[in-house]
């Protein structure tokens, strides 16, 4: 056996105890850390209700009093990590943002057009794919993953925007979806951040 074969054997229950050292870190703080976990929770929670909220719109403030009010108490418990604490608070603006973008969506009486409905799409997908930024193993691709969905939906919102701006007909209405369009951009950026806390974790 050659020296540098020696060599990479010695190192490797090195590197494997590291290894080991990170995951089980990481399961302990998955299952200590409340904060980190309501963040889930308010993820997946919202990943679930898209669908129903993109066709009843009106029933926002209902759905997200029990998910903020969930949050809040877990905001109120010591902080177990500052990635925790950080995807929390994510967590408690994307509901928000979520929440304000479909209450005025059903204060205009506006029914989603395709570009809204694609970018729901990819946020949907985006929080299913959370979860797997705890893993060590998979946090890096999914977030890759999860940046190139946001990327889709933010363009597709961009172009909305551009086109619903030069409209030369139909001004009122125009101008409402193209606040829709800013206010669902800003529910993709604090997805992100909430997305970006978590890979930390």
């Amino acid at each position: 056996m050659t020296d540098p074969e020696r060599g990479r054997l010695k190192a490797f229950p090195v590197l494997f105890c590291i290894l080991f050292n990170k995951m089980l870190r990481r399961f302990r703080l998955q299952l200590s850390d409340r904060r980190l976990r309501a963040a889930l929770r308010i993820i997946g929670d919202c990943r679930l209700g898209i669908g129903d909220l993109a066709a009843s719109p009106g029933v926002a403030a209902a759905f997200f009093k029990p998910l903020r009010k969930r949050l809040a108490g877990a905001l109120a418990a010591p902080p177990a990590s500052a990635a925790g604490s950080a995807a929390a608070a994510a967590a408690e603006d994307l509901a928000g943002r979520l929440e304000k973008f479909f209450t005025d969506l059903a204060l205009h009486g506006m029914v989603p057009d395709q570009p809204i409905k694609n970018a729901l799409l990819c946020l949907q997908k985006a929080c299913g794919e959370a979860p797997s930024l705890l893993s060590l193993r998979r946090r890096t691709k999914t977030l890759a993953g999860i940046h190139a969905l946001s990327a889709a939906a933010q363009k597709e919102l961009r172009l909305a925007r551009r086109a619903a701006r030069s409209a030369g007909s139909d001004f009122p209405a125009n101008l409402k979806f193209d606040t829709m369009y800013s206010g669902l951009d800003a529910v993709l950026n604090a997805f992100m951040r909430c997305a970006a806390a978590l890979y930390e974790a």
